[in-house]
Protein backbone atom coordinates (compact mmCIF):
# COMPACT_ATOMS: atom_id res chain seq x y z
CA UNK A 1 0.00 0.00 0.00
CA UNK A 2 3.08 2.26 0.53
CA UNK A 3 4.09 2.12 -2.71
CA UNK A 4 1.00 2.69 -4.73
CA UNK A 5 0.71 5.94 -2.03
CA UNK A 6 3.58 7.25 -3.33
CA UNK A 7 3.08 6.87 -6.76
CA UNK A 8 -0.65 8.16 -6.76
CA UNK A 9 -0.66 10.65 -4.10
CA UNK A 10 1.33 11.86 -1.20
CA UNK A 11 0.91 10.06 2.39
CA UNK A 12 1.73 11.76 5.40
CA UNK A 13 4.99 9.99 5.21
CA UNK A 14 5.89 11.02 1.92
CA UNK A 15 8.71 13.14 1.03
CA UNK A 16 8.88 16.40 -1.00
CA UNK A 17 9.40 15.77 -4.56
CA UNK A 18 12.21 17.85 -6.32
CA UNK A 19 10.49 20.20 -9.28
CA UNK A 20 11.52 18.75 -12.60
CA UNK A 21 14.49 20.60 -14.16
CA UNK A 22 12.24 20.03 -17.62
CA UNK A 23 10.02 22.13 -16.18
CA UNK A 24 8.68 25.55 -17.51
CA UNK A 25 9.37 28.53 -14.93
CA UNK A 26 8.89 31.96 -15.39
CA UNK A 27 12.03 34.19 -16.50
CA UNK A 28 10.72 38.28 -16.60
CA UNK A 29 8.04 40.33 -17.68
CA UNK A 30 8.77 42.31 -20.57
CA UNK A 31 7.57 45.79 -21.12
CA UNK A 32 6.94 45.15 -25.02
CA UNK A 33 6.46 42.34 -27.54
CA UNK A 34 9.67 43.79 -29.19
CA UNK A 35 11.56 43.46 -26.10
CA UNK A 36 10.14 40.19 -25.45
CA UNK A 37 11.29 38.60 -28.66
CA UNK A 38 14.74 40.82 -27.95
CA UNK A 39 14.91 38.86 -25.13
CA UNK A 40 14.13 35.54 -26.71
CA UNK A 41 16.72 35.88 -29.50
CA UNK A 42 19.45 36.59 -27.55
CA UNK A 43 18.68 33.93 -25.01
CA UNK A 44 18.34 31.17 -28.22
CA UNK A 45 22.14 32.60 -29.72
CA UNK A 46 22.92 31.60 -25.98
CA UNK A 47 21.10 28.26 -26.84
CA UNK A 48 18.93 28.76 -24.56
CA UNK A 49 14.97 28.38 -25.87
CA UNK A 50 12.62 30.53 -24.38
CA UNK A 51 8.85 30.35 -24.96
CA UNK A 52 6.83 34.03 -25.18
CA UNK A 53 3.16 33.95 -23.51
CA UNK A 54 1.11 37.18 -23.63
CA UNK A 55 -0.40 37.37 -20.12
CA UNK A 56 -3.56 39.92 -21.46
CA UNK A 57 -6.00 37.85 -22.19
CA UNK A 58 -8.01 40.52 -24.41
CA UNK A 59 -5.29 41.54 -27.13
CA UNK A 60 -4.24 37.78 -27.24
CA UNK A 61 -8.00 36.93 -28.27
CA UNK A 62 -8.10 40.04 -30.94
CA UNK A 63 -4.31 40.23 -31.68
CA UNK A 64 -4.46 43.95 -31.32
CA UNK A 65 -0.65 45.35 -29.49
CA UNK A 66 -0.84 43.61 -25.98
CA UNK A 67 -0.54 46.40 -23.33
CA UNK A 68 2.89 47.11 -21.42
CA UNK A 69 4.40 44.68 -19.22
CA UNK A 70 2.15 42.03 -20.21
CA UNK A 71 4.87 39.72 -22.58
CA UNK A 72 6.14 37.22 -20.01
CA UNK A 73 8.93 34.60 -20.56
CA UNK A 74 9.53 31.24 -19.50
CA UNK A 75 12.68 28.89 -19.83
CA UNK A 76 13.33 25.73 -18.58
CA UNK A 77 14.28 25.42 -15.22
CA UNK A 78 17.53 23.88 -15.09
CA UNK A 79 18.16 27.26 -18.00
CA UNK A 80 16.65 29.63 -15.49
CA UNK A 81 20.07 30.62 -13.81
CA UNK A 82 21.78 30.74 -17.65
CA UNK A 83 19.02 33.00 -18.89
CA UNK A 84 18.97 35.31 -16.15
CA UNK A 85 23.22 36.33 -16.63
CA UNK A 86 22.44 36.47 -20.31
CA UNK A 87 19.88 38.85 -19.65
CA UNK A 88 21.64 40.43 -16.16
CA UNK A 89 18.58 40.10 -14.61
CA UNK A 90 18.61 39.41 -10.52
CA UNK A 91 15.65 37.63 -9.09
CA UNK A 92 15.51 40.58 -6.48
CA UNK A 93 14.20 42.64 -8.97
CA UNK A 94 12.02 40.60 -11.43
CA UNK A 95 10.15 39.61 -8.69
CA UNK A 96 9.00 43.08 -6.95
CA UNK A 97 7.80 43.76 -10.82
CA UNK A 98 5.64 40.99 -10.40
CA UNK A 99 4.11 42.28 -7.28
Amino acid sequence: MSFLRRLFGRGDDAPERLPSPDELVSLTLAESDVDASMFRDMLADAGITAMIKNRDVLTAQTGVMPRPWSQELFVLRKDLRRAREVLEISEDSDAARRD
